[in-house]
């Protein structure tokens, strides 16, 4: 003994003791499995499937992974008793208790009934996608036989590694290339701030007429500029035509800031003898820029119509008070003054009389034009075919300088007496005067005709006399009214 401990050291001693412990103690690990050490392939997967079964996986989205692994290297009947996989991948992270073995392991036969491989399934739940790459991979271990003796560790027997298409790896945003900086910015130019006329309102309800005061309101908005405007002011030029009503031509307004508006008056008066027309207002409004003292200014112009006030007007009617019905007594004649005050000329003039059971002999007449300052008679015959009480109107239309047509109306009454009687002998209507009692003082109906035939001869002619001092003492009267024009 001594001999041979003085041949071997302590140490190979120990050292022997040590590797036949070992021997002993895995033996029974191998001895119902056996590796092939040189196997024809490594860990297959036959099949696998990935839940949800479609769309993209993205980062964060957690899948279940099932595959069926078959095992060529397994040579005895015999399968392990468990295998177990460890994640080793950095596209996925899973618990380790989300991995379990859902089936086998079981050996495989061919026809012979020899073993050619151990096939087993495994499912990994709740694996988080973390966004890198697309490898799902894990590592495999055996153990064996069962309950495994205490201390020892499963067998590593391989890695399995797939490739799932369906992962999006994350792609972080690209930073935007720093740029060179650029030269600095040029100053803003400065907009020049004006003004416009926005709106303009003048007369009652647009309508001036010669010889009247109205107002012209502006209303003036300063443009969107880069400053305001100070000393604004509004300047009224009003043509030869129109004179200002208060003497003021300068309307001040102040500061006007870009963008605001105001509205400002003026009182003009259209003269009395204008023509009728259009009249042009010339405005300017002006102020300095505050920063350059530069003036500011703006013209406008504003045109005005101007109207002749209407004064066509019926100057005087005689007409007859009473008349005999059904025929020509000589009280029909009758005669209509029309006078036009005004300056502006009335054209086709009519006149007409109407009422009912009344006519006159010539009808409507037509009168022509009438300038301004003129006047025009018309003389017509009345008659009427009813006796008893008419209410007639004499009717003048005409139009004016702006072809608008326009009506004037006379009313007027007239008495109607009797004066036909229908006498069946004579076949016809005839005339015949009163009836005069017979008797031997009295004249004869022969007498009485002559009478009256001789009184209608002169009340003629004093009624044409009469008639002709009344027209040239209207003549007269409208002589003088021209003259107060």
């Amino acid at each position: 003994m001594r001999r041979i401990i003085k041949r071997f050291p302590v140490w190979m001693i120990a050292a022997v003791f040590l590797f036949a412990l070992a021997f002993q103690t895995a033996a029974p690990a191998y001895a119902t499995v056996s590796i092939d050490t040189n196997p024809p392939s490594e860990l297959q997967v036959t099949s696998y499937t990935v839940s949800p079964a479609s769309g993209a996986i993205n980062q964060g989205d957690r899948i279940t992974v099932t595959l069926s692994i078959f095992d060529s290297r397994i040579t005895t009947i015999t399968p392990p008793s468990g295998v177990t996989a460890s994640m080793n991948t950095t596209s996925f992270t899973i618990p380790s208790a989300n991995i379990s073995m859902i089936s086998g392991p079981t050996i495989i036969t061919d026809t012979a009934m020899e073993p050619t491989g151990c096939a087993y399934t495994l499912r990994f739940t709740n694996l988080t996608y973390t966004g890198t790459g697309n490898k799902f991979s894990f590592n495999v271990s055996y153990t064996w036989p069962s309950p495994m003796p205490a201390g020892q560790d499963p067998v590593p027997v391989g890695n399995v590694s797939l490739t799932l298409s369906r992962c999006v790896p994350f792609q972080p945003p690209q930073q935007p290339e720093p740029q060179p900086p650029g030269p600095p910015p040029e100053p803003p130019v400065p907009i020049p701030t004006s003004f416009i006329l926005k709106d303009a309102m003048y007369g009652y309800d647009g309508v001036v007429y010669a010889g009247e005061q109205f107002y012209l309101s502006l209303v003036i908005l300063a443009t969107s500029g880069s400053t305001a405007v100070n000393n604004v002011t509004a300047s009224f030029s009003p043509p030869e035509q129109l004179t200002l009503a208060d003497g003021s031509s300068v309307v001040y307004i102040g500061t006007m800031g870009p963008g605001t508006s105001t509205t400002v008056s003026a009182a003009l008066l259209a003269n009395a003898n204008v023509q009728e027309g259009s009249y042009t207002v010339n405005i300017d409004v002006g102020g300095v820029n505050p920063q350059t003292g530069e003036q500011v200014m703006a013209h406008m112009t504003v045109t005005i119509p101007v109207l002749q006030p209407e004064r066509f007007e019926i100057f005087e009617a005689r007409l007859p008070s009473d008349l005999t019905a059904g025929m020509d007594d000589g009280m029909g004649f009758s005669t209509v003054t029309l006078v036009n005050k005004g300056r502006g000329t009335v054209g086709n003039v009519m006149l007409e009389v109407k009422g009912k059971g009344l006519y006159a002999e010539e009808g409507r007449q037509y009168l022509g034009n009438v300038a301004g300052g003129e006047q025009k008679m018309a003389d017509f015959i009345l008659h009427a075919d009813t006796p008893g009480q008419i209410d007639a109107y004499i009717v003048v239309t005409y139009e004016n300088v702006r072809g608008e047509q326009k009506v004037l109306e006379w009313p007027f009454t007239v008495n109607v007496n009797e004066g036909w009687v229908e006498d069946p002998g004579w076949g016809g209507d005839e005339f015949f005067p009163p009836e005069e009692p017979v008797g031997p003082t009295g004249p004869p109906t022969w007498v009485w005709l002559i009478i009256i035939a001789a009184a209608a001869v002169v009340g003629s002619i004093l009624l044409v006399r009469r008639h002709r001092k009344k027209k040239e003492a209207a003549e007269a009267a409208l002589d003088e009214d021209d003259d107060d024009i």
